[in-house]
Formats: C-alpha cells, structure tokens, sequence
C-alpha cells in the first residue's frame, strides 16, 4: 500500500508501533530466562527492551503530531505470540522463547540488522526497519508539503514527562530520549533516535556522539552465549498462553496477561488530556506496573514446571477487563484468589493495594 494520505501515513505509524510492541515482550521473556540475574547478557536485554517502549512512544507522539490516534489497550494492539512481522522480507516468526545462542543469530539480530536506509518501492515491502521508517518520513515530508500536516500536533497527549523514559545500564544519555513532535525538525530528531538506537544507520555501532552506547544490533552480536549457557538458562516453554499451561498454573498466567493488559491501559491513560501531575503520576503507574508487579509475577512463573523438562512463563496475552468494576479492584481480586496457593507472590500483591481504585 502507498501512503499517499493521511489515514494510510497513520496505518503505517501505527504498525511501526506494533514492531516495537511486539519485539519489548520477546526480549523481555528471554532476559527473565538468564538465570543469573546480575549478568552482562541479563542487562543489555534489559536495555534493549526498555529502548524498544521508548522508540514506541516515540512512534505515538508521532502519531498524535499528525492527527492520528491510538488505543493501546485493545486485543488488535497488544501482541500475541507467535507475532509475524508480515511485511517483512524474509518474513520473521517472533515467539516468546528462552536464550539461545539461535534466537539471538536466527531472530534477534536479522530484526535489529542494519540495511539500506533508502526508501522501499513498496512500503509494505522493507528489508530492515530503518527502510520502512524512511518510507514513512518521506511520506510525512511530502503530506506535510501538501498541507499543514502538524495544524493540531495534540500536545497535551503526547509522551513528554522527564521522568517517562530512566536511561537503562549501558544505555548513553545522549542517545536520544522522549521528544515532544509538532513539526519535520521534532520527527526528524525521533527518527534519529529510533533507527541510531536500533538497528544503528549502515555499519556504525554506536547508538550516541560520544561512542558511549552500542546499537542493538551490535549489543546482541556480542552477547556471550558460551557464558550464559554455562551460567544456566531456565527451560522456559515457548509461547505459553493461559489455555495452554496446566490448571494449577494458568489462574498466575492469567494475572500476568491483566498485569500486562493494565500496563497498556495505563499507557492509554498518558496519551489523553490531562494536567501535568496526572501525567507524571501514570509514569509512575507505568514504571510500577512494569517493574513491581509484572517483573516479579513473570519469574515466579518461570519457577512453575509444566511438564518433567520446561516450566511456564509470561503469555504477555491480553486480558478483558470486566466494566462492571475497576481494573484495580479486578487486579486485587485475583490477588486475594491466588494468595492462598501462592504465596511466593505476596509481596507483589500487597503493592496491589497501593493502586488508586480508578486511577484517572
């Protein structure tokens, strides 16, 4: 498809975000599968993933700069697994799978590769990523050439608090960070940031001017793999989903999925019109969400034996909240359901409590 008009320039924002979303999962479950949790290999995953949510959000402000919109927390938004990026060539299956030396050669790396950064003749039809996001810079340089593409940039809903983006260990601060867009100069300077941190521009391995900070395609093509084997990788199952683990184990797989669901349901509420406390308080949200609960459910999952040689792990599936209460309440809910058989998790579920019922 062309992108000859706003609505197809929007359709292709939007899948450059599903890219992101997509890959943040994979590289999270992998990381949670490094058993040794204070490991070169468990950090630069770990750096990976949170640059791949800010190259989303990144994507998003974008998105509103052009009078496009979004909702994060919907089944057509977040991911399920296996994830195909479709318009790719050759075409990539994505899955949730622990660490191995051929995840990071056969799947990681040829999705991180650096390429030709000249436009596709179809844009549909891209070799790296770099490729398509200039196919989609040089559609907004020509739609806003025909006219004012950014007449309602929607500030207020754009991702801009400071405290939005914590730069990772070996991440450089000066790689590029959130960026508030109403004009070519702002998506110029995004762009910059998502393809430099990402599959890097050409050859260069470096991420930032000062050479502090590697792209992601050279982070991964230097992962130890002999010594994370030899430091042990938990036989994590691929691509888990509620309806396909055990009965004892599904009801956690479920909590993670509605953790993972309020996590893009809180991302939804940082993108509509709201003071710039409320903002800073959902970064907060985020970030807790993300790291206090998630983060905690996920390994203890990675704990549960599925059968006599793999153990669960994290669907990050999406889960349908009911209307008739609050997501929060529903959270707890499940918590108190769960404390009994569970109680490795208490501490992520007392945290539970400190969540505002309705937090607007």
């Amino acid at each position: 498809m062309p992108i000859d008009t706003r609505e197809q320039l929007h359709e292709h924002i939007r899948e450059a975000i599903g890219i992101e979303l997509t890959v943040f999962p994979a590289y999270l479950y992998t990381m949670y599968s490094i058993a040794d949790r204070t490991s070169d290999a468990e950090k630069v995953l770990r750096s990976v993933a949170a640059e791949e949510m800010l190259h989303a959000m990144l994507w998003t402000n974008v998105l509103l700069a052009t009078g496009g919109d979004i909702t994060f927390c919907s089944a057509e938004t977040i991911p399920s697994f296996p994830a195909i990026l479709t318009h790719r060539r050759p075409i990539l299956t994505v899955n949730l799978e622990p660490y191995s030396q051929t995840l990071i050669e056969d799947i990681f790396l040829p999705i991180e590769a650096p390429g030709s950064t000249e436009p596709p003749a179809d844009p549909d039809i891209w070799v790296s990523q770099g490729q398509f996001f200039t196919a989609i810079w040089n559609a907004i340089v020509r739609l806003d050439a025909e006219g004012d593409l950014f007449a309602n940039p929607q500030l207020d809903r754009q991702f801009a608090d400071p405290h939005g983006y914590l730069v990772p260990k070996f991440d450089s601060g000066d790689s590029g960070g959130l960026v508030l867009i109403s004009d070519l100069a702002t998506v110029e300077q995004a762009l910059e940031t998502i393809v430099h941190q990402g599959e890097g521009v050409s050859e260069d391995r470096y991420a930032d001017p000062s050479h502090a900070e590697l792209t992601h395609h050279a982070k991964f093509a230097e992962l130890p793999h002999d010594e994370v084997i030899r430091s042990g990788v938990i036989p994590a199952v691929v691509n888990p989903s509620v309806a396909s683990l055990p009965a004892n184990v599904a009801p956690v797989a479920a909590f993670s999925d509605a953790l993972t669901t309020y996590l893009y349901l809180v991302m939804d509420r940082l993108i509509s019109p709201a003071g710039e406390d409320s903002h800073h308080h959902q970064v907060g949200l985020l970030y807790g969400t993300m790291v206090a609960l998630l983060a905690p459910v996920a390994r203890y999952l990675m704990t549960l034996p599925v059968n006599e040689n793999e153990v669960a792990g994290p669907p990050f599936g999406y889960f349908e909240f009911s209307s008739a209460t609050s997501p929060e309440a529903q959270l707890r809910s499940m918590a108190a359901e769960l404390a009994g058989d569970h109680p490795e998790l208490q501490v992520a579920f007392d945290l539970l409590h400190r969540l505002p019922e309705g937090a607007e």
